[in-house]
């Protein structure tokens, strides 16, 4: 039975086929970019063959509490407005965890600290000041804690962890791997999706692959394997792990020429064969589309990549602007004088046109 996304259970370990091993991580990356709007809220994660159930574990811990800190203050209502490496900034973050956590399935204690360490981890350091360590929690405990955070983080009920499986992976290997991922399903609720090779001892789903976006995925270069955790974006809002995109809907909420504004949205080309483009940011009437580059768009791969797409969306009539991370956090003000002329002028021109 061919699934998407948002039909998949959550607290349990499967694999999903439909997918060849050399392209799945493309074609994983393809599909939850954008995230779905239904289902879960996802991280993908890359295993690796060595270790013990117990090192993949905590692996899969450290770089999801890694993953929760970087998406602070996204989690935590109020948190935008704290600051400090040890003062008000670290008890304020304690007392807004502790009142989340009064109304909700977290735990206080848990929520409080990790909240605690975001605080001192996106403060300057002060000199000569130790930066304590948090709190030691059970690992049941973190795998539980850390499934809700990233649920709250895009609004869903429940969490799931794609892992990569190494193309040649032994027996012993499989086994670890499969008990490790069983270990966090039932620990942490989340579900564990398995995508790569076919293991012997564990469910197999067939996930829906849409025909473009294999063909897209098998001309794609297959991105170079790491076991950092990450998110993709969602639908309708910057993206919660991207300063850059915070930084920039900040700016533009206090702009009045701004309006009418969509953050991460899908665009559906009108090659019907051309798979589905996820936009950075999109003026949808002016026909604009604003992409935010970072480090890896300057690599020789994915420059071809944004030059397939901006041509399919330059051939529907948008007009895409492309600026750096560095723009725009080292001259936000030219970034916006800019667009804010394009979009008036783009405007000018559609009244124009109706009148």
């Amino acid at each position: 039975m061919a699934l998407s996304w948002g039909d998949l259970p959550v607290g349990r370990v499967l694999r999903l086929a439909g997918v060849d091993y050399n392209i799945d991580a493309n074609v994983v990356e393809l599909l939850l970019n954008p995230l779905s709007e239904t289902g879960p809220a996802i991280v993908t994660y890359t295993a690796t063959e060595d270790g013990s159930v117990s090192e993949l574990v905590e692996s899969v811990l450290r770089e999801l509490e890694t993953l929760a800190i970087e998406l602070f203050p996204a989690w935590l209502p109020g948190g935008e407005r704290l600051s400090g490496p040890g003062g008000g900034g670290v008890a304020a973050a304690r007392i807004l965890a502790t009142r989340l956590a009064s109304g909700t399935r977290h735990s206080g204690p848990f929520l409080a600290d990790l909240a605690a360490r975001a605080i001192r981890h996106n403060s300057p350091p002060v000199p000569g000041q130790r930066v304590p360590e948090g709190r030691s929690f059970p690992a049941e405990s973190r795998a539980a804690g850390l499934a809700r955070v990233i649920a709250s983080t895009f609004g869903r009920e429940s969490a799931a962890l794609v892992v990569h499986v190494p193309e040649q992976l032994t027996s012993h290997g499989e086994t670890l791997l499969v008990a490790g991922c069983e270990w966090l399903a039932h620990r942490s609720g989340m579900g564990i999706w398995l995508v790569g090779p076919e293991l012997r001892r564990v469910e197999t789903l067939h996930l829906e692959v849409p025909a473009a976006v294999r063909r897209l995925a098998g001309e794609m270069t297959a991105p170079p394997p790491t076991a950092t955790a990450g998110v993709p974006p969602i639908a309708g809002s910057p993206h919660a792990g991207s300063v850059v995109e915070r930084a920039m809907e900040a700016a533009l909420a206090e702009c009045a020429w701004a309006h009418g504004r969509t953050w991460n949205q899908t665009y559906q080309s009108t090659d019907p064969l051309f798979v589905m483009i996820r936009t950075d940011l999109m003026w949808a009437p002016e026909k604009c589309v604003v992409e935010l580059d970072g480090p890896e768009h300057e690599t020789l791969a994915q420059m071809e990549r944004d030059r397939i797409r901006d041509r399919h969306l330059e051939r529907d009539g948008f007009t895409v602007l492309r600026f750096t991370n560095q723009q725009v956090m080292n001259d936000l003000g030219a970034v916006l004088r800019h667009l804010e002329e394009f979009l008036r002028g783009r405007r000018l021109g559609m009244n124009e046109g109706a009148g």
